[in-house]
């Protein structure tokens, strides 16, 4: 497969064709019948379901967008250990607000454990192999661990702390959620859960992130209307 196909994201219309949103640019166009077009501003359901939200000509990244653009890649550890420590940001709060609740002492554990294999790694192979590269087993628990039941996310993720998304969300969806069920409100949602992932995956989660910059330009944009109930 060509680099840039497998850098392309791709996803099935339930109204027939194709939309495919390019990398670096996030153009989204359509593709039916050998034909390519551009893609109206709005929202569009695929077909399984979920929905790309399309304003200006530009799709609003997703998390799947994220996957499958190598260069505009969601954060990614630079350590196997770091996978431990955003179970513990996610469990523990980026503030600590839930640093006494049960997950988070288990998160904890996992990471010092985590920095416990990493030395002796180091003692056994010596200074010069790339040990921060090679996942150890305990960090490998810790990836699996951050999609399980078992360690849900500290609630002052959910009220958002230094959060950009958070206001745009309050924004367009309301205090009192009155506005839901609109597009705008929607995709204020999806922006809010990758600016918590790429957050999680910063050396400082307070830290302005990709995602938290959009949010805050689409404080200015007439897609994001204010909530009117």
């Amino acid at each position: 497969m060509p680099e840039a196909d497998a850098q392309t994201w791709r996803g099935e219309l339930q109204g027939g064709g194709e939309i495919v949103v390019e990398p670096g640019s996030h153009r989204a166009l359509r593709q039916q019948n050998g034909r390519t077009r551009q893609l109206w501003d709005g929202v569009h359901r695929l077909e399984d379901g979920s929905t790309v939200t399309v304003r200006d000509g530009v799709a609003v990244p997703t998390q799947d967008m994220y996957r499958a653009w190598r260069r505009d890649a969601a954060p990614e550890p630079v350590h196997a250990q770091d996978w431990c420590k955003q179970l513990m940001r996610k469990t523990c709060g980026f503030d600590d607000a839930c640093d006494n609740a049960g997950a988070c002492l288990q998160a904890r554990s996992l990471f010092a454990e985590a920095q416990r294999e990493r030395r002796e790694r180091r003692i056994t192979q010596g200074p010069g192999a790339d040990i921060d590269l090679a996942p150890t087993a305990t960090a490998e628990r810790c990836r699996a661990a951050l999609s399980e039941p078992e360690f849900p996310a500290c609630e002052s993720l959910a009220q958002g702390g230094d959060s950009r998304c958070r206001e745009l969300v309050l924004r367009v969806c309301g205090a009192d959620n009155s506005c839901a069920d609109t597009q705008a409100c929607d995709a204020a949602r999806q922006l809010l859960h990758l600016e918590t992932e790429e957050r999680l995956a910063l050396d400082d989660p307070g830290s302005l992130s990709g995602t938290g910059r959009k949010c805050m330009e689409a404080m200015h944009n007439d897609f994001f209307t204010p909530c009117s109930p």
